[in-house]
């Protein structure tokens, strides 16, 4: 497959950046790395403001978790879409267009005085971030030729994804705490600018040379399902058993259907088929969904946790996430040095036993009450777990997929992590009411100790599923 240039110039199967000088592809990633923080840094910088956002803007109760939903939703749904439009019509152009979107609809949250205006506003900062996510990820395949420099990519990639959530949390306090909510969201201003810049000048445009006929109907229908589904996950007001959250999985899965026959008729699918052929990279969608699963769960778990039971405040929380934020950054680096010594399969099933350890830990420990006997150790436990686990994940679904469709691989992945933790974090939770709910310590051992589960189950399918070629896996 050939992919063209800003300039006319192609290469068969890579950009032309896969082979620039080291300068230029480290301001690449460099740019790569900040569009990426600034999407994560959002998806929790806000949860701490929520209670000041309600007083300020009169929410009502149940109007209140729109306000990351309204985000979430449309982040979700749209995420393969996006995708998909970064290879048919250029991903530095895509990533250019979603970050701008994101940080001017940053400011409108900021300077927001109305519910509606915010709800409307953070729906638009979500298509702006499923814009960029996807094409931040498919840009890091096309600009890194596979083996180390990928993998590197890979390990600070998924230390920006991992460790941008974690900073929301802590950002979100200080700058809640002291100049106000709204800076939380003018926080994306300076940064976007800065991304949208180096991105103008630093990487040069790639996409399918021959841009085929869009596939109208399967981008319709898939994309309305993925709607469907994640609506269902975030609607928590309503049981599983109301009509309307059950109609819309129905309707999801009856879209999914025709979807699938759809796509096996297009001559240029909206979705090529063709990548879930590829072992490995369906076994590392499946092994994300159950990361996304085990990685949400600790987040709301543990936060609920140190609030409820510990009664800590929203900053003393973000602070307790510093020790997990460190080890990843440090582990991140190490698995980046040490992967091609260990192999990409040790390396995820160790990053994925870290995990599992941490949550059974947390699990056995949660009766102690207390940060030092319950929560230090399982944080610095899963914080070497998240440092192990995406870079050899992300380049074990990326080896051998078609340039072409690098876009498609990069929505799915990022759909597979938010999908799974939504439907883990729905599944768990109901798990947990049926043991008696978080009124107690008894119901976060049940919800630890099930997340611990999920882990294992991913630490299956890597084990069974993945066959990496030995040249590869050393290299």
């Amino acid at each position: 497959m050939t992919v063209s240039t800003a300039d006319g110039q192609s290469a068969a199967g890579k950009t032309p950046e896969a082979s620039t000088p080291s300068l230029v592809a480290r301001l690449i990633l460099v740019t790569l790395l900040m569009a990426e923080l600034l999407i994560q840094v959002d998806q929790t910088i806000v949860n701490v403001a929520l209670p000041f956002i309600q007083r300020d803007l009169g929410f009502s109760q149940s109007g209140l978790p729109w306000v990351v939903n309204a985000y979430g939703l449309l982040y979700g749904g749209l995420l393969p879409l996006g995708g998909r439009i970064g290879d048919l019509f250029g991903r530095r152009r895509v990533l250019i267009t979603g970050v701008t979107v994101f940080t001017l609809a940053s400011v409108v949250c900021g300077f927001s005085t109305d519910p509606a205006v915010m709800v409307v506003a953070r729906a638009v900062q979500g298509v702006g971030g499923a814009l960029t996510a996807p094409v931040v990820l498919s840009l890091i395949i096309t600009c890194f030729d596979e083996g180390p420099a990928r993998q590197r990519a890979f390990a600070l990639w998924g230390s920006a994804q991992a460790a941008g959530a974690l900073f929301g949390l802590l950002v979100g306090g200080l700058l809640t705490s002291g100049p106000g909510w709204e800076f939380s969201f003018f926080a994306a201003v300076p940064i976007g600018a800065l991304v949208v810049g180096l991105a103008a000048t630093t990487i040069k445009e790639s996409r399918a040379e021959e841009r085929p006929a869009i596939d109208v109907a399967g981008a319709v229908t898939i994309t309305a399902a993925l709607l469907m589904t994640v609506y269902a996950f975030l609607d928590t007001q309503r049981s599983w058993a109301s009509p309307l959250r059950g109609g819309l999985l129905v309707a999801a899965a009856v879209l999914f259907g025709v979807f699938l026959a759809v796509e096996r008729r297009q001559k240029h699918p909206f979705l090529p088929l063709r990548v879930f052929r590829l072992r490995n990279t369906s076994a590392a969608l499946a092994i994300m969904m159950m990361f996304g699963a085990t990685q949400m769960s600790y987040f709301f778990f543990v936060t609920l946790y140190l609030q409820e039971i510990l009664g800590f405040s929203a900053l003393q929380t973000g602070l307790a996430y510093l020790p997990l934020i460190g080890v990843l950054l440090v582990f991140a680096q190490i698995c980046m040095k040490t992967v091609g010594r260990v192999g990409l399969t040790r390396m995820l099933l160790a990053g994925l036993f870290c995990l599992a350890l941490g949550m059974g830990w947390l699990g056995f420990a949660a009766s102690s009450g207390t940060f030092l006997g319950t929560v230090l150790g399982p944080t610095v436990i899963s914080g070497v777990g998240l440092g192990l686990t995406m870079m050899p994940a992300g380049t074990v679904a990326t080896t051998g997929v078609d340039p072409a469709d690098a876009g498609a691989v990069s929505g799915l992945f990022n759909t597979a992590i938010l999908v799974g933790g939504s439907l883990g974090l729905a599944v768990l939770t109901t798990v947990t009411q049926a043991a008696g709910g978080l009124t107690g310590t008894h119901g976060y051992t049940v919800a630890f100790l099930s997340s611990a589960g999920v882990a294992v189950a991913a630490m299956l399918v890597a084990a069974l599923v993945i066959r990496i070629p030995q040249q590869a896996d050393a290299a």
